[in-house]
């Protein structure tokens, strides 16, 4: 290294120390306003959460007086009155921080406004308890429920926001954080070394000089070994290109007079080349390839041209005509010099292998399509004419009851129970056919909330049973949250409706998270995600014989006749096919009179 090196040296010493300082305000700074950023997105949560707190204490105090006619239980709906604007323009003040939050504010400001104007009226309608109005009033209170539902929904979504906000700049946190120290360090070790290296290089210039004889008598004497081994060494390498049984071809670029690359000329071919492209080597060594193979100019010409020039590898798989056959290559194309190296294999068998299976796949497809469209047309199409034999089954009820006697009552009831039955079956079959047929995406899914849903749906059976339901903290699943919801609740309804006469039914439902290789040990299953969740249901119910384990999932499959068990026998049915378009499996374990384990996978959120 001589004088101008080491100046060269120095000065990239200086501009690296300035760069790395440069980089370290810039990762405080960063720090700085990621601190602030965490502050106000916890703002946001717990502006929403006081806001709804307000909203929902408002709710219970309404509720509380028109109960009990006590207007103490007004005040939480006063202090919502006078404090919930002043909350929302607080989060009003802070959403510009946060766009992805701004909508689903103005939408929480709307829907509290609504709330407050409809426990006002229904306020108002119970001064009038005993008027006309009471019907108002149970509207209102309807009205209010489902508004209050979709308050909570909004102030969840922008929790959510808010969560996912602080999560990222919690992980920026950490790294601006770990990035300075580690910058000043590097900073102090940069310039101790550079000091270090430019006296080092400076001491060993001098002598290097005295090396350079002694290492050029050496580097004559490597030279000649060098030789040796290349000659070895290409003899090898012939060997193993003609024992490939990919075909190995090598070309020079040929140009013209303005430079621009023309064709291609062989300079290497394998055996296994000459033998899958029916040319000797003699025939094509020295040869351009166009001349050798025309057909590479409308195919492949451009794309070895591409690969010489910019060095980008070609990876393809081309049909071509051989001497009047058809054959599939499988080509990769690499630059060499001012040319490239290209190997190929035929694929023909896998092609045609190939397309026979996307052909049966497409086939397929299109007959499941075509069933679950008949399915759904032919369900649609019957609720007309049942509609019509209910109503005037209502009609013969209500207009001609005392002109029937006993039998023609029961035989109208009778017609009315069937067409109900028949309801039934059209509707479970068209929430079957609808399964596939959605077009809503997959989205994280937390499952203990969704079975407070389905208890809160299901409890009023669950009360008239006596039913208890046990659930244990679940990792969250990536699904679709109304199919979710029908699945679980059509498990825990038939764990409860399948009880035994002499004892309360008891449904325990649990889960663990488990990896796709831990899951193709223990299931026949081809997984399509890195993670799932392994969910038990449960129930101290009458059971079934194991036999009949895959049986139960068929659609219109019943153990038990109609007159001991309600139901269409599709619930099970649905319960597998949400399964199966959630790219997961469905399995029962059972004995008779030992309750049953209905064991679900379903993908995790990763």
């Amino acid at each position: 290294m001589n004088l101008k090196s080491l100046r060269l040296l120095f000065s990239l010493i200086m501009g690296l120390l300035i760069m790395l300082c440069i980089w370290t305000y810039w990762n405080l700074n960063n720090y700085i306003q990621t601190v602030g950023n965490i502050r106000n997105v916890n703002y946001i949560i717990q502006t929403t959460t006081q806001v709804l707190s307000l909203v929902k204490d408002a709710e219970t105090g309404h509720r509380g007086y028109q109960l009990t006619f006590d207007q103490s239980y007004l005040e939480p709906y006063y202090n919502a009155q006078i404090f919930i604007s002043g909350e929302l323009d607080k989060l009003d003040s802070v959403a510009g921080f946060a766009p992805s939050i701004k909508g689903d504010v103005d939408k929480l400001r709307s829907l509290v406004g609504i709330q407050l104007k409809i426990i006002e009226q229904i306020l108002r309608a119970t001064n009038w308890k005993y008027s006309p109005l009471e019907e108002e009033e149970v509207r209102l209170l309807e009205v209010g429920k489902k508004n209050m539902a979709e308050i909570r929904k909004v102030a969840e979504r922008i929790n959510a926001s808010s969560r996912q906000i602080i999560s990222a700049a919690l992980e920026d946190e950490g790294g601006f954080k770990d990035l300075t120290p580690v910058n000043l360090l590097v900073i102090a070790l940069i310039a101790f070394g550079g000091v270090l290296l430019l006296f080092t290089r400076a001491v060993l210039l001098l002598e290097e000089r005295d090396k350079k004889s002694k290492n050029l008598e050496k580097a004559l004497n490597d030279l000649q070994e060098e030789t040796k081994k290349r000659i070895t060494t290409g003899n090898l390498l012939r060997n193993v290109l003609d024992n490939s049984r990919d075909g190995i071809m090598a070309f020079e670029s040929v140009r013209n007079e303005k430079g621009k690359i023309v064709d291609f000329s062989f300079i290497l071919a394998n055996e296994a080349s000459t033998q899958m492209t029916n040319r000797t080597q003699v025939q094509m060594i020295g040869k351009r390839l166009l001349e050798i193979f025309p057909g590479n100019r409308y195919k492949l010409l451009e794309e070895y041209i591409h690969v010489t020039e910019t060095g980008e590898d070609l990876r393809t798989e081309i049909e071509y005509d051989l001497d009047g056959s058809k054959v599939w290559f499988k080509i990769l194309a690499v630059k060499l010099d001012d040319g490239f190296l290209v190997t190929f294999s035929d694929i023909t068998k896998e092609k045609d292998t190939e397309i026979q299976l996307r052909n049966y796949t497409l086939e397929l497809k299109r007959s499941n399509e075509d069933l679950e469209q008949f399915a759904y047309v032919a369900s649609h199409d019957l609720q007309e004419p049942l509609r019509k034999i209910r109503s005037f089954g209502d009609r013969l009820i209500s207009k001609y009851q005392e002109k029937l006697d006993d039998t023609g009552q029961h035989y109208i009831e009778r017609m009315q129970v069937a067409a109900q039955r028949m309801q039934n079956l059209i509707e479970d079959l068209l929430a079957f056919s609808r399964i596939t047929r959605s077009s809503e995406l997959p989205v994280k899914v937390d499952i203990n909330q969704l079975m407070a849903e389905v208890l809160d749906d299901l409890s009023d059976q669950v009360t008239r049973e006596s039913a208890k339901v046990e659930i244990e903290n679940i990792p969250p699943i990536l699904g679709v949250k109304g199919q979710m919801h029908r699945l679980f609740q059509n498990l825990v309804s038939n764990a409860i409706k399948f009880r035994k006469p002499e004892e309360s039914p008891l449904i325990k439902i649990s889960g663990e998270k488990i990896s796709a290789l831990k899951l193709t040990e223990e299931y026949n299953f081809t997984p399509r995600y890195k993670f799932y969740v392994k969910i038990t249901v449960s129930d101290n119910g009458i059971g079934f014989d194991k036999k009949y384990s895959e049986q139960i999932f068929n659609v219109f499959q019943r153990l038990h006749g109609r007159n001991e068990f309600e139901g269409t026998g599709i619930g099970l049915a649905i319960c597998k096919k949400i399964v199966s378009h959630h790219g997961g499996i469905i399995s029962a374990q059972s004995a008779e009179g030992k309750g049953s384990d209905f064991i679900l996978i379903l993908p995790a959120v990763s």
